[in-house]
């Protein structure tokens, strides 16, 4: 269970708000506790009232108006009974239980949710103090619940304001029905209130996965000038918005441009506590998936979705983020290099579906059979007898990474190098330049025209005519790192053992 208390000065917006959601078959009022009378009996007016005579009894005190939502699990499927109960607990443990109170089952998110109204104005005129409650006294509250109505844990959940979010059904923004407005409302809030955006294209960005446009209209236009903003459901595939725009001052808590653009510097500093967290899921991907598809899905698994962007040409030209664990919004380089568009690419396969599985198989087969123990130029000299390459190039994290494949397919296609394999590579220096002599070698004198598509045999005597002068030059490009041997394995391990000692 999660629950967020949220203070105010205008008992009636916020009840005109709930009550405007039973009117639209949005929500429906399941309890009334301390009005004196049943529930159907109760007019707006009546509730209203009931308010206003106790808030009127203080007029000091401002902020007396109480807005409590209490957001369970997705899969937890509980009845009024159950729903009103938790409430009078909450209620109780957080010093309330003798303040009238109304509450609301909505039904316009993915998960079941009640909303609490009240005041916090008590019948002497006293007013219940409010300060950090929602750290001290429902923190407690909640977690005690959970225990007692075998709740889904907040604590065991991803933290996130999420909270089941999903896409806006374009298929119900027909001109003149209310629930257009609804689907909007609720996603609308829900981003602008818990995501991480640091202007104003991150957070239309954000919206834009949720099949929703933030518009601020053309540049000249009265609604840019005025800095006006209205949302507008949206087809993704097309970019056509869909239905009739609602005006972001008409939805409660006032998502307007004004609102949104003062969370910007708070929502920055946010972001930087969960950049690393970013980081390491990228990475973590990286290592384990070579091609574009598999990159992406294995990141939307990790509740990362990454988009490329495109211009008019379809050129590639950089890379977001969007977290949806940490509700935070990233360009490629708020990351780092390393995390861009280019650098992310270079570490991916991006050729055809066919070519990238042949490369796969046979790195993979290579590897299984090569014997670590020889002499690196050795090794590197029996790959390129089964027609291996390799490409080394630099990364925007400042080290050599690799793509190794077979010379009769198309680069694009090569597989990514895994970290130990990479490991073993710079540990024999195999850097750009020498890899570069090898590749333009071969890729120039033996193959000038284009790769080399012919059959096993003439493969195996075009090599076995170029032996000796292969062999000869990665003989010269190692011998003078190496003189006449270069790192064995074992060698390799030694070392890096000796490190892992060094940092403890």
């Amino acid at each position: 269970m999660v629950a967020r208390i949220t203070s105010g000065k205008n008992i009636r917006g916020v009840l005109s708000y709930n009550e405007n959601k039973v009117k639209e078959g949005a929500a429906l009022c399941i309890d009334a506790v301390g009005f004196g009378c049943l529930l159907e009996e109760l007019s707006f007016a009546n509730k209203l009232n009931r308010f206003i005579g106790l808030t009127e009894r203080n007029r000091i005190a401002k902020t007396n108006t109480i807005h409590i939502s209490l957001n369970f699990h997705p899969d937890e499927k509980l009845e009024d009974k159950v729903l009103r109960d938790i409430a009078g607990t909450y209620m109780e443990k957080i010093g309330f239980g003798d303040q009238p109170y109304l509450v609301y089952r909505h039904n316009d998110a993915a998960h079941p949710h009640i909303h609490i109204v009240t005041v916090n104005i008590q019948s002497n005129g006293d007013r219940i103090d409010i300060h950090d409650i929602g750290r001290n006294e429902s923190t407690k509250a909640r977690r005690e619940i959970e225990e007692m109505f075998g709740l889904v844990k907040a604590d065991e959940q991803k933290e996130n304001g999420d909270s089941g979010l999903k896409p806006a059904d374009i298929s119900v923004a027909e001109y003149g029905k209310r629930p257009t407005k609804n689907e909007i409302s609720n996603i609308v809030r829900t981003v602008a209130k818990f995501y991480r955006y640091a202007n104003f294209e991150q957070y239309q960005a954000i919206l834009k996965e949720y099949n929703i446009l933030a518009n601020r209209g053309e540049p000249g236009t009265r609604m840019h000038k005025n800095g006006g903003m209205v949302y507008q459901m949206m087809d993704r595939k097309t970019g056509n918005v869909v239905g009739v725009p609602v005006k972001s001052s008409s939805i409660y808590e006032k998502p307007t441009l004004k609102n949104i653009e003062a969370q910007y510097e708070r929502n920055e500093q946010i972001r930087k506590r969960y950049r690393q967290r970013a980081q390491q899921t990228i990475d973590g991907v990286l290592e384990k998936y070579t091609d574009k598809t598999s990159f992406l899905e294995a990141l939307k698994s990790e509740n990362i979705i990454a988009t490329f962007k495109r211009n008019e040409s379809g050129y590639i030209y950089g890379i977001t983020y969007l977290d949806k664990t940490s509700c935070c919004f990233f360009n490629g380089s708020d990351l780092g290099k390393s995390y861009s568009a280019k650098a992310v690419l270079d570490r991916l396969q991006t050729g055809t579906s066919n070519e990238n599985a042949q490369n796969r198989d046979f790195v993979g087969k290579l590897i299984s059979e090569t014997d670590f123990s020889k002499d690196f130029k050795e090794v590197l000299y029996d790959w390129m007898r089964t027609g291996a390459l390799i490409e080394a190039f630099e990364s925007g994290d400042g080290e050599t990474h690799y793509k190794m494949g077979n010379l009769q397919t198309a680069k694009e296609s090569w597989l990514p190098v895994n970290s130990k394999l990479t490991g073993y590579l710079r540990a024999n220096r195999l850097d750009v330049s020498a890899a570069s002599t090898v590749l333009d070698y071969v890729m120039t004198h033996i193959f000038p025209s284009e790769l080399f598509r012919g059959n096993d045999h003439e493969w195996k005597n075009i090599f076995s005519k170029m032996e000796h002068e292969l062999f000869s030059i990665i003989q010269g490009l190692w011998d003078p790192v190496y003189t006449n041997q270069s790192l064995p394995v074992e060698l390799i391990r030694e070392s890096r053992r000796k490190k892992k000692r060094r940092r403890y």
